[in-house]
């Protein structure tokens, strides 16, 4: 469990390094999963992750899978894992926890692509409020060498501003100031089978692999009981809220991972 004084710097930085939640073995074992998911993408009698697709341009790649849990049974017990729950629970004040979706992004050795800076909650348009958090877990030692993820602290206090973000001309090129906010750029490496959180509207991108190593992570987005449908938005995992608009999501493909105890 995270300490009071973890739970604090997590909500003045929007984000914060948990520990160990894989043993090199699993890690090993699930980043090999990770391979044969994208090579069996094709085989209809094999079960099929929600989206696989290589989001890179040209000899840039960047392998994204979303609900990869639904076809690898070692992500479908990731996703219920006691400790990551249990800590998402109290960074998030949650009396539930259910699973929004889970995302793999890989970035193969020396030619993985940029993921340019963004927040996470203005790509989800069905969901209502910004108070999901996720926790990324390395399958690989991740540094800056191979693409690791940096983060603005504070900047999940600082409202949506994705526009400002997208049209940033190159991942290096943020400011050192912005609408009156200084920005520091936190680089975050994450050992292999640890987990890293952050907020769904915390400032995050990640820089090219330029090293030998592949570089694979499972980011987990966490909803709370508070999070409702928008049923004017669009998304791919759209197809499978079955609630009205402004009702809380629910469903077999948005599964409760925990509960507080009574």
């Amino acid at each position: 469990m995270l300490t009071s004084q973890q739970v604090s710097q997590f909500h003045r930085d929007g984000f914060l390094k948990g520990g160990q939640m894989l043993s090199e073995e699993e890690a090993s074992f699930m980043s090999r999963e990770v391979l044969r998911v994208i090579a069996d993408r094709q085989d209809l009698a094999r079960k099929q992750p929600v989206l696989c697709r290589d989001m890179g341009k040209g000899q840039t790649p960047i392998w994204q899978i979303v609900n990869i849990w639904e076809a690898s049974e070692p992500f479908a017990r990731l996703i219920h894992h006691p400790t990551i729950t249990a800590e998402i629970a109290q960074l998030t004040d949650a009396a539930e926890l259910r699973l929004w979706h889970d995302q793999i992004q890989y970035k193969p050795a020396a030619q993985g692509g940029v993921n340019m800076w963004h927040q996470d909650h203005p790509y989800w348009p069905i969901l209502d409020q910004p108070t999901q958090v996720t926790a990324w877990v390395a399958l690989d030692d991740v540094d800056a060498a191979n693409g690791c993820m940096s983060m603005v602290p504070g900047s999940h206090l600082w409202g949506n501003q994705v526009e400002f973000l997208r049209n940033l001309p190159a991942f290096e090129a943020m400011p050192a100031e912005y609408d009156g906010h200084k920005i520091e750029v936190r680089v975050t490496p994450v050992k292999r089978g640890c987990v890293h959180y952050h907020h769904a509207m915390t400032w995050h991108g990640s820089n090219a692999n330029t090293s030998t190593r592949p570089r694979r992570a499972v980011a987990l987005h966490y909803m709370t009981q508070r999070t409702s449908y928008v049923a004017a938005g669009e998304h791919p995992m759209k197809q499978f809220v079955s609630v009205p608009d402004g009702q809380p999501i629910s469903g077999d493909h948005f599964p409760v991972v925990w509960k507080k105890a009574r």
